[in-house]
């Protein structure tokens, strides 16, 4: 089994990234990690391209991400993976030692929070504001 990490600090794919990623990983064995903290996070009006859209990169993708990102609330230290049962069933052997503790009332804020899209649909406006 090989593992590719592509690491692209600051860069935003577009579809045609994944289309030459869909390719370049079709029919071999192997899995992705993608690192989407930033996800809501995007400048210029641009769109994210998460793995997980494209049917041939998600049944071989870890997708990591961040509540702290998108809620601005990075102190509360969440994140969280997705990927689909058989990958996770794998992941979930190695999660008890990588992880310490989240305390409960922070799980409660965030799931109060996540039923609120207000709360990060403009997050990149926010961002983009304070970048200029």
């Amino acid at each position: 089994m090989l593992i590719l990490r592509i690491i692209l600090p600051g860069s935003i794919l577009e579809t045609e990234d994944i289309r030459i990623l869909e390719n370049l990983v079709s029919g071999k064995d192997i899995y992705l990690i993608s690192d989407e903290v930033y996800e809501h996070i995007i400048f210029d009006s641009k769109k994210h391209y998460s793995f997980s859209q494209s049917p041939e990169l998600s049944k071989r993708t870890f997708v990591i991400s961040s509540f702290g990102k998108t809620y601005h609330t990075t102190g509360w230290k969440l994140g969280y993976c997705a990927a689909p049962e058989r990958l996770m069933r794998e992941f979930k052997k190695i999660h008890q030692f990588i992880v310490f503790a989240v305390n409960t009332p922070i799980q409660y804020a965030y799931a109060d929070i996540m039923e609120k899209e207000e709360m990060y649909l403009g997050l990149s406006k926010f961002y983009q504001t304070k970048r200029i």
